[in-house]
C-alpha cells in the first residue's frame, strides 16, 4: 500500500482558473468604479478644496460671525457713549471683519447681503468716528493720515453694492473727507 499523498493536480497557468482571481478582479473593478466616482465629485482646484474643507467642517460658519459681529457692534457703541473713541474705532474694524469673513463663508444670497449690509455700515461708523478724530479746527492742522483711511473706507463701502441709503452716506463721508484734505484755506470753501 503505497501511502503517498495525492498531489492537487489543478492546472493553474491559465490564469482565471486559481479560486482567488475572479473575486481579486471583481474587487478591483468594483475599486476602480469608486475611485472614478469619487474623482468625478472632487474638487478641481486647491482653493476650491480648501472652500469645500472649511464648509465640511463649519457647515454653518455664517450664524457665529454674523452674532460676533453684532456683539462687537454693540462693544463699539457702548465704548462711544461712554467717550472711548479709540474702543470704538477699534470695535467697528472688528465688526467689520467679522461681518466680511460672514459674507465670504455663505452661498445664500440673503445671508450675503445682510453680511455686505452689516459690513458697509460698521465701515462707515468707524469712518466717520475717524473722520471726527481727523478734523481739528481751523486753528490746528487736520491729520491728514486718519482723513485719508477714512475716504480709503468710504471708497470701499462705494465700490460694493450697497442699499442706496449706505451709498448716499458712504458719498457724503467721501467728499467731506476730500474737502477736509484740500489745503489750507480751501477746506472751507464748498466743494464739488
Amino acid at each position: 500500500m503505497d501511502a503517498t499523498p495525492a498531489l492537487d493536480t489543478t492546472d493553474y497557468r491559465d490564469g482565471l482558473g486559481h479560486p482567488w482571481v475572479r473575486p481579486g478582479l471583481a474587487l478591483l473593478a468594483v475599486l476602480t468604479l469608486a475611485s472614478i466616482l469619487l474623482y468625478a465629485k472632487a474638487p478641481q482646484s486647491t482653493a476650491e478644496a480648501g472652500s469645500r474643507a472649511w464648509i465640511t467642517l463649519s457647515p454653518d460658519a455664517y450664524t457665529p460671525r454674523m452674532s460676533r459681529a453684532r456683539e462687537r457692534q454693540v462693544a463699539a457703541q457702548q465704548a462711544l457713549a461712554r467717550g472711548d473713541t479709540a474702543a470704538a474705532v477699534t470695535g467697528y474694524a472688528q465688526a467689520a471683519e467679522e461681518a466680511r469673513i460672514a459674507r465670504g463663508n455663505t452661498a445664500d444670497s440673503a445671508q450675503a447681503s445682510a453680511a455686505t449690509e452689516l459690513w458697509a455700515t460698521m465701515t462707515l461708523d468707524r469712518a466717520s468716528l475717524l473722520l471726527a478724530s481727523g478734523a481739528a479746527p481751523w486753528w490746528h492742522a487736520d491729520n491728514d493720515a486718519l482723513l485719508r483711511e477714512a475716504l480709503a473706507s468710504a471708497e470701499r463701502v462705494r465700490a460694493v453694492p450697497t442699499q442706496p441709503a449706505i451709498r448716499a452716506r458712504a458719498g457724503a463721508l467721501a467728499a467731506e473727507a476730500r474737502r477736509r484734505l484740500r489745503a489750507g484755506p480751501l477746506e472751507w470753501i464748498p466743494g464739488r
